[in-house]
């Protein structure tokens, strides 16, 4: 530390919307201290080293509809963030089909009588959409299950949308916010997928992919990652900000936070400090994370904290005397019978994120923390997540010499029915002062791709320089990322 205790901002977590953010103001002049409780930057978006083997949180490709961003982004990383094509599969009915889906490829699959019907269904809906515009008026799409309904009918809803949805949230699609369909899925472009679906029917392509096919067309357009992991991003942030005024401090507490005075006191290498904001506080944290630490405290506030939900996830991690699984980015896998949701090989992202002759793959499992599949032991879900693999063809038990199993609190917003009006208190609460501001994926709630966390910390960047302090509640990502 270089004895300076007052900032013109001060971030709270060093996650890529935060470090965004970060870098648009330092380079404007401002001094910036960025506080992490991790010994590694990154927040979801880090990678780790373990015996010779490099690994990420899951996946995290890099694209971006705004192409400034991207190129910016692309600049900052250097040589070393490759471009790649995205392919991925989902394990349904035994065997592996394109994702996102092609719905000839499903049909298929799905045999005769259910292809007829889910077919019927999905044309019925489209050609209601396309000519009764009261039909489309009267269609209120509140929940996923009413947004999957609409483009989709109801065949498909229950083999597309209800096994995976209702596996992932550990609850019906109907529970669960029509914004996050919106969110996620503005990217496949909704109208072109149908119009294709229809020539691909009428050509009768009804392909489909073992494990093994290295024929795999693309599905979903190029990307780019770094060749030694999703680390390249954060750490390409933390070298420009080493050219201004800053300094991050990671395996750092957080113990009080002083609103009005815009103090925050926190411990780092077993002595405590104090350290003030000039201009600005923004946080990065969980809301009711960063609710138990501040000064003030409000009995309505804290009855919303206590209905909006985060739900967390485990990651299994299984490595493999095995040069490599398949040529896929992801694997998706929505039947219960499988314990995991997708499975991710980096070796497939990058030849330098394990040993030549090895390789490793990434599963995951949400819930909901202190739930029983929190509650369950490594040792349980190695064994469980390894059955399940064998039993979907990932691999085969002899194969596997070693696993690793890693939690993470908070890791993506739970979009239930009325979310938003929850979360509009609890953020105007925090933010009432005008100089605290919430960012990012758990600090504004926002189920946000990399991509767009940093669009975001750029555009809240650019508002405070503006002397433009409205919250980022009402900020729409320009374009979504698929």
């Amino acid at each position: 530390m270089n004895g300076q205790m007052k900032y013109d901002y001060i971030i709270l977590g060093a996650g890529v919307a935060g470090l965004a953010f970060a870098y648009k103001v330092a380079k404007e002049g401002n001094s910036v201290l960025i506080l992490e409780k991790e010994k590694t930057i990154g927040g979801l978006s880090r990678t780790f080293e373990y015996k010779g083997f490099r690994f990420d949180f899951c996946a995290h490709r890099f694209h971006s509809g705004n192409k400034d961003l991207l190129e910016e982004v692309k600049s900052l990383v250097g040589s070393s963030f490759k471009k790649h094509i995205k392919k991925s599969r989902i394990y349904m009915f035994n065997r592996y089909l394109k994702y996102p889906f092609e719905l000839p490829n499903l049909f298929r699959a799905m045999g005769p009588i259910s292809s007829i019907h889910a077919s019927i269904s999905f044309g019925y809906n489209s050609i209601l959409r396309k000519f009764n515009k009261d039909y489309l008026a009267s269609k209120e799409m509140v929940s996923y299950k009413d947004w999957f309904l609409y483009y989709f009918g109801h065949k498909l809803y229950t083999i597309m949308c209800y096994p995976y949805a209702s596996k992932i949230w550990n609850c019906d699609p109907s529970e669960i916010s029509a914004d996050w369909a919106d969110q996620r899925f503005q990217g496949l472009k909704i109208k072109e997928m149908i119009k294709k679906t229809f020539k691909k029917i009428i050509k009768l392509d009804f392909s489909s992919y073992s494990l093994e096919d290295e024929s795999l067309a693309p599905d979903g357009g190029e990307f780019y990652y770094g060749e030694l992991g999703a680390q390249e991003i954060p750490n390409a942030f933390e070298r420009a900000l080493k050219k201004y005024n800053s300094e991050i401090l990671t395996e750092t507490k957080i113990t009080k936070i002083y609103e009005k005075q815009l103090r925050i006191d926190y411990s780092y290498n077993n002595k405590n400090y104090s350290a003030e904001a000039k201009k600005a506080v923004i946080t990065t944290i969980p809301l009711h994370v960063y609710y138990e630490l501040i000064d003030k405290k409000d009995k309505n506030t804290e009855k919303v904290l206590k209905e909006l939900k985060y739900m967390d996830i485990i990651f299994i991690y299984l490595f493999l005397n095995k040069e490599k699984i398949s040529n896929d980015h992801w694997l998706y896998f929505p039947d219960r019978d499988i314990a995991f949701n997708r499975a991710v090989e980096f070796k497939t992202w990058s030849k330098k994120m394990a040993p030549e002759g090895k390789t490793a793959t990434c599963l995951d499992i949400t819930c909901f923390e202190n739930d029983d599949t929190w509650n369950k032991t490594d040792e349980q879900l190695v064994k469980e997540c390894i059955d399940s693999a064998e039993k979907a063809k990932l691999l085969k038990k002899e194969e596997v010499f070693d696993s690793k199993v890693i939690r993470v609190r908070d890791a993506y917003p739970f979009y239930d029915l009325d979310y938003e009006k929850k979360l509009k208190k609890i953020v105007n609460f925090i933010e009432n002062s005008n100089n605290i501001f919430c960012l990012g994926r758990t600090g504004i709630f926002r189920y946000n791709n990399s991509d767009n966390s940093i669009e975001m910390g750029f555009e809240l960047a650019k508002r405070l320089l503006n002397k433009d302090n409205r919250s980022l509640l009402d900020y729409t990502i320009k374009k979504v990322s698929y």
